[in-house]
């Protein structure tokens, strides 16, 4: 993937990289899961603190980038689904990251040239980015907010101004829940933004997977490893078992063919490279699950 430009307060530091002075908002002390996925996308958006993160990941479960990957892939599959199998015009992604190529507003306009896209982010440096590099306010535009808050994204006048929400929405939140707490009960999350989505409106949902320790031993011990990586170095990040994902999607319709392993989702051959394409090595894809379902 090509490298990107960034806003200099958003370069890299450290290592052999020139130093920017960033500007108060960006927290040096603790790694982003933004950034963190800038890093595996090869992006220029990261610094020491989240290439480390990367370093730890990768010696808990040999590979992480493939989850990284994999995940991005499933993201670019369902957005073309939505716009070119159900003529979705209007996307909006919670947790969104940094701009890279291949983001859901360019998926969706090679199908739809008038697509819009809203991004919604918690983190005060992915949303200043975005609205530097990439939004022109009436097809592509960023809002502040948390997956683990919805009533307050839904009364966000900058939403109800940019979606029309008597038309149907692409809800895209791949990886979004697994960042968010218990303590915010996601299924309640995706419950209240069902409940705000008008018929035809579709959830494409990706998530963390915990393996039954007793079928795939292997594989639920490197989850666990991954986990307590990421909440003690993130602070978040948690591998929730099927059934847990499964229950994000309570009140919702699940579409074939159903919560699978995000490789299996809609796979796209390798060559010619489009996005979307990639394919997971077989050693971590038990550790990811995906599904696209409708109101």
């Amino acid at each position: 993937m090509p490298r990107f430009t960034s806003p200099d307060f958003l370069k890299p530091t450290g290592g052999t990289h020139a130093r920017a002075e960033p500007p108060p908002m960006v927290d040096l002390s603790r790694p982003t899961p933004a950034r963190l996925t800038s890093f595996h996308l090869g992006g220029k958006d990261h610094f020491d603190v989240d290439r480390d993160l990367a370093l730890r990941a990768d010696r808990a479960a040999h590979g992480f980038k493939d989850l990284v990957l994999g995940e991005r892939a499933f993201l670019q599959r369902a957005v073309r689904h939505l716009a070119q199998d159900h003529g979705i015009e209007q996307f909006l992604q919670l947790g969104s990251g940094l701009p890279t190529p291949g983001d859901p507003h360019q998926i969706a306009r090679e199908v739809l040239p008038g697509a819009r896209v809203l991004y919604v982010s918690d983190d005060p440096a992915v949303v200043a980015h975005n609205r530097a590099m990439l939004t022109d306010g009436e097809t592509t535009t960023v809002v502040h907010g948390s997956p683990a808050r919805p009533e307050e994204l839904l009364h966000e006048p900058e939403l109800r101004r940019f979606l029309d929400l008597d038309r149907p929405v692409g809800l895209l939140l791949a990886g979004a829940l697994s960042h968010v707490h218990d303590r915010d009960d996601p299924a309640r999350c995706t419950a209240v933004l069902r409940q705000a989505l008008p018929p035809g409106s579709r959830l494409a949902l990706s998530h963390f997977c915990r393996p039954d320790p007793g079928t795939y031993p292997r594989d639920a011990l490197r989850a666990q490893q991954l986990e307590r990586t990421f909440l003690d170095q993130l602070g978040s990040g948690r591998w929730r078992t099927r059934a847990e994902i499964e229950g994000f999607f309570e009140g919702w319709q699940l579409n074939e063919p159903g919560l699978i392993d995000v490789q299996y989702w809609r796979p796209l051959p390798s060559t010619p490279p489009v996005y979307g394409s990639y394919q997971m090595p077989a050693r971590n894809r038990r550790l990811l699950l995906g599904g696209l379902a409708s109101v």
